[in-house]
C-alpha cells in the first residue's frame, strides 16, 4: 500500500462563493496530482483565509451531497487554522471543494496538508 504526502490549495480573486475543487500537489512538486478512483485523501491540517467577512466551507463532495469538513465564519483579514487529531478521511476518489467570500475583488484561500493512500 503506497502513501504520498500531499497538499492541496485553492486561491480565488473575486467571487469565491461557488464550491470549487482544490488542486492537489505531491510534496515538493509543482505538478498537479490527480486523485485516482481507488485513492483516499486523508486531511491532517486546514488553513483558510479571507480578505472580507465571510462564511467559508470546505466540503467533501459526494453523489449524496456534500459533507462539511469545515464550515465557519472568518472576520475580514482573518485566518482559520485547524489540525485534526485524527485525519479527516475523504470518500474514495474525492477531492474536497472550497467556497469563500462573495465580494468582488476579495481574495479567499484554502490550503490543506495530508496524505493519499490506496483503498
Amino acid at each position: 500500500m503506497g502513501s504520498f504526502n500531499i497538499h492541496g490549495e485553492r486561491v480565488v480573486d473575486g467571487d469565491a462563493s461557488v464550491l470549487t475543487a482544490l488542486t492537489l500537489y505531491e510534496a515538493g512538486s509543482v505538478t498537479e496530482r490527480t486523485l485516482g478512483a481507488t485513492e483516499i485523501l486523508h486531511i491532517t491540517d486546514v488553513l483558510i483565509g479571507d480578505e472580507e467577512n465571510a462564511d467559508v466551507q470546505l466540503v467533501a463532495d459526494s453523489a449524496a451531497g456534500g459533507r462539511y469538513i469545515v464550515s465557519t465564519k472568518i472576520a475580514a483579514g482573518g485566518v482559520f487554522n485547524h489540525s485534526f487529531a485524527n485525519p479527516y478521511i475523504c470518500p474514495k476518489g474525492v477531492v474536497p471543494k472550497f467556497a469563500g467570500g462573495s465580494g468582488q475583488g476579495a481574495r479567499s484561500m484554502c490550503v490543506i496538508q495530508g496524505f493519499i493512500r490506496e483503498a
